[in-house]
């Protein structure tokens, strides 16, 4: 009777031990097939829940990462720089989503361009996002128009997206 309350008291933390390692590779698999650089996760704001990379540049000086971010009820774009050490830099306040005010255009225009890309995926392709787009923005009331970085409307152009005249402004 004794041998087998040990039997069952080892088998019982072999068992646990084995959920446990389970979970802890389970946690690091998703974090490896995570697109997003580990060393970004550092300079995201604290309360973000399911960030989501938007985009990725790397150049000689060292990586630019736009990441979509969840606070609760708040929905922002970070702009995130990374050196040659995996230092970051957060370069994006979150009162100026112009891109091309903190790095060069042509980044900020790749960048937008990944961004877009993944929106159009999302949306069901570019005919569906085109029609959702003008719907949104024609739908605005008089005098309320959006605003858009030029860096975002040269890439909706790249992706044959037109913008209806008279709705948006262009952030410079």
């Amino acid at each position: 009777m004794r041998l087998n309350r040990t039997v069952f008291a080892g088998l019982a933390g072999l068992c646990l031990l084995l959920v446990s390692l389970i979970s802890v590779v389970g946690i690091n698999l998703v974090r490896a097939s995570d697109p997003i650089p580990e060393a970004v996760y550092d300079c995201l704001p604290a309360q973000t829940q399911a960030p989501n990379l938007w985009g990725l540049v790397e150049t000689t000086a060292g990586s630019y990462a736009l990441i979509g971010v969840s606070e609760g009820e708040t929905y922002q774009e970070v702009l995130i720089y990374l050196d040659t050490q995996a230092t970051c830099r957060s370069l994006l306040p979150e009162d100026d989503p112009v891109l091309s005010h903190y790095i060069p255009l042509n980044v900020a225009r790749e960048l937008a361009l990944q961004r877009y890309t993944q929106v159009l995926q999302e949306q069901g392709g570019r005919d569906a996002y085109q029609e959702q787009l003008t719907e949104y923005l024609t739908a605005a009331p008089d005098g309320t128009r959006s605003q858009f970085p030029q860096e975002y409307i040269w890439a909706l152009e790249q992706l044959g997206i037109e913008l209806p005249p008279d709705s948006y402004e262009v952030l410079r």
